[in-house]
């Protein structure tokens, strides 16, 4: 998976950082193949690029207005440079095997202006960095961890829940979101730390769907929390136990 982004921080050049991601983009395209320009709205980008794009090989899709008959947006053929779009949009492509490149990606540290900075509970753009390590094209790059998860139980549990949800296909199914749920329920209890973010990473990794994994990530920050949830189908009785002794047999 061929992955780039630009970083936004105070000294960030908007137009500039989008010309070198399409650029990117373009270098990457195989012969035929378009360029798919996927921004939130089309009002933000620079003057004069909608009506110049389909000269260059570039198809614009922008989730505001939305388009005529309210189609989502369709993982194109091609590589995709993605502009301003909050992560859940973002990882609905997932899993994507083509070129994608993300504009203007964001997290607190690579802003010094002492502006806006939003709650714990928001992510930014840091999950799909940890979890596809992509290309810094411009601006400070973003640290990544070496390790996405770090207590070798959890990782056995999470190769479980890829598991249950046949390849993180299934996480809306509430036979299989049980068991999910249950699970993590059962690695908190035990002592183990529910990371959701981390987590979240680690499913776009493991190659689940996006909307499959953006639910995760909120199951996850629940039960991290503390919320009282109450799955009613079950992972087996002993099943932490079992983690823990595959975990320590590797």
């Amino acid at each position: 998976m061929t992955r780039a982004y630009t970083a936004l921080c105070n000294t960030t050049d908007r137009d500039q950082d989008l010309i070198t991601a399409l650029r990117w983009a373009l270098d990457h395209a195989e012969d035929g193949q378009p360029v798919t320009l996927w921004c939130w709205d089309k009002g933000d980008l620079p003057a004069g690029l909608e009506s110049k794009a389909p000269s260059l090989g570039i198809a614009v899709h922008s989730e505001r207005p939305r388009p005529r008959g309210g189609r989502s947006f369709r993982a194109p053929d091609g590589p995709v440079v993605a502009v301003d779009l909050p992560l859940e949009t973002l990882v609905e492509i997932e899993p994507f095997d083509q070129p994608i490149c993300l504009v203007h990606a964001y997290v607190p540290e690579n802003d010094a202006r002492g502006g806006w900075v939003g709650g714990d509970d928001l992510p930014f753009d840091r999950p799909w960095i940890n979890a596809f390590q992509p290309e810094c094209l411009s601006g400070p790059a973003i640290q990544t961890p070496e390790s996405l998860i770090a207590d070798p139980v959890v990782a056995v549990a999470m190769k479980s829940f890829t598991g249950s949800t046949y390849g993180g296909t299934t996480m809306h199914d509430y036979r299989d979101g049980d068991r999910v749920t249950h699970g993590l329920m059962e690695l908190q209890k035990g002592g183990h730390v529910i990371e959701p973010d981390l987590m979240f990473a680690a499913a776009l990794r493991a190659g689940w769907k996006g909307r499959e994994a953006v639910l995760f990530w909120k199951v996850a920050k629940e039960v991290a929390k503390g919320v009282k949830k109450r799955p009613k189908h079950h992972y087996r009785e002993d099943i932490l136990s079992h983690w823990r002794t595959e975990a320590s047999a590797q």
